[in-house]
């Protein structure tokens, strides 16, 4: 995703530390989701702090602290096969991650040219070298990332914005493709992958419930 120049200039607002740290969840999602992890991104995750929490039981902590492990032993080439073994193939991949797919379900269908209007609204584009759809989960978390705390010439949005797109774009349909991925036979560390996209989107529910 881009942003599209414009003569005016969009200063960045402060961005509040735990909203840096959502914007980093989103950023690390987009990355896991567009394409599998090379060593060096699970060694990062590996070597990553625990969430801190004053519940053990909290199901976004235990989930993070579950990827950390999960990272901590799986090789790069098993993964790579793995995310091919899942998601690979336009149309045809085992567990589709396209909201279009699972809103309407077809792709490429009416959810992608409503979301196509908004991203025109924020002043994001597609890079015309980039193969992700927009409606693909790496792409839906990199424009909640930047919603959250801006980009060059896209100044962050307030929560409202946040949550509107969100609930609109992500929250409706996520939970499917994450079920699947955790009920399908050959998910191993996209497994703990998607138990902890899951609990990271149900927090931000939550979370824009309460602000609300």
């Amino acid at each position: 995703m881009s942003s599209e120049h414009s003569s005016t200039v969009a200063f960045r607002a402060y961005v509040a530390a735990e909203d840096h740290a959502r914007a980093n969840v989103y950023a690390l999602l987009s990355r896991l989701f567009a394409l599998p992890p090379d060593q060096a991104l699970l060694k990062a995750i590996a070597g990553s702090p625990p969430l801190p929490t004053d519940d053990d039981g909290a199901a976004l902590p235990l989930a993070w602290s579950k990827l950390i492990a999960a990272a901590s032993v799986v090789d790069a080439d098993a993964v790579g096969d793995e995310y091919e073994a899942l998601f690979g193939g336009v149309g045809r991949a085992s567990v589709n991650l396209h909201g279009s797919h699972h809103l309407a379900g077809f792709m490429m269908e009416k959810p992608l040219a409503e979301l196509r209007e908004v991203l025109r609204g924020f002043g994001i584009a597609r890079l015309a070298t980039q193969s992700v759809v927009e409606d693909h989960i790496a792409s839906l978390c990199e424009i909640m990332r930047i919603l959250i705390v801006g980009s060059d010439g896209v100044a962050a949005k307030d929560v409202a914005t946040q949550k509107s797109f969100f609930l609109e774009h992500i929250s409706s349909w996520i939970d499917t493709p994450m079920q699947r991925i955790a009920e399908h036979p050959l998910a191993n560390f996209y497994r703990v992958v998607a138990q902890f996209a899951r609990s990271f989107m149900q927090v931000e529910r939550e979370s824009f419930s309460i602000n609300a």
